[in-house]
């Protein structure tokens, strides 16, 4: 078999796999369970906190994982949100340009805007800077932070990796805690198998920094361009 006819192979293996992914990514069942929930909430006063992963609690090596933290009350007095940090596992790394908060404004109201957190490696600590942002029971003021982690090719399939949170709020004398929620690591289908393949054949991309992801990452997020890289990678290279 010539080198291109191989590729060309390899390339409907790989559309055929895209083709069957979304029925096996919408199998999975949600990784919560009695001790590794994928959610939890605590209550402090008039103010609630609710730690979530994104979507079904599961992710793959390579993959990427959002999660998101919302601030609100359950009645007055109206407080301030003054400090968020999130403190992830080793597994996990944040991708930057991710972190975004919604909040309310004076102008505007509630809108969702980026954020630049100072991030430390070390600690495994993104640290959102706070102007002090309102929750009130009010006209529904509240505060949402989400930020996304790429998780490492070798995180340990069936484990679980806990991310928790800290949070200043004003007129409290001591920072709120959230932790207990997990993300569970499972293994690829054959959609993101087929894309991690594909990458060491030069069809898959990463920008190094996790902005993409991995090859798997780029597939889920658009398929249609990884056909694209992967045709365009068979006409360069069979030529």
């Amino acid at each position: 078999m010539s080198r291109f006819s191989m590729r060309k192979t390899l390339t409907g293996i790989a559309i055929a796999a895209l083709a069957t992914s979304g029925l096996v990514m919408t199998a999975g069942t949600a990784s919560a369970d009695a001790t590794h929930p994928s959610s939890a909430t605590v209550n402090s006063s008039n103010v609630r906190i609710t730690k979530s992963i994104v979507g079904d609690g599961e992710v793959a090596p390579g993959g990427k994982v959002t999660v998101r933290t919302v601030i609100s009350t359950t009645g007055h007095p109206e407080r301030y949100v003054d400090q968020f940090v999130d403190r992830y596992p080793a597994t996990f790394k944040y991708i930057q340009g991710t972190a975004t908060v919604n909040a309310w404004h004076l102008i505007g109201g509630q809108k969702t805007e980026s954020v630049t957190p100072s991030v430390d490696t070390a600690a495994r600590t993104v640290n959102v800077p706070s102007t002090g942002w309102l929750i009130s029971p009010t006209g529904s003021k509240t505060v949402t932070i989400e930020a996304q982690y790429l998780v490492a090719d070798d995180a340990p399939i069936g484990s679980y990796q806990e991310i928790s949170s800290s949070i200043g709020i004003s007129t409290f004398n001591t920072e709120q805690n959230i932790s207990g929620v997990y993300a569970k690591i499972r293994a690829k289908n054959p959609g993101e198998a087929a894309a991690s393949g594909s990458a060491d054949l030069g069809f898959g991309s990463s920008d190094g920094e996790g902005g993409t992801g991995s090859a798997g990452s780029s597939v889920l997020d658009n398929p249609a361009g990884f056909i694209s890289d992967i045709i365009s990678g068979v006409l360069a290279n069979g030529s």
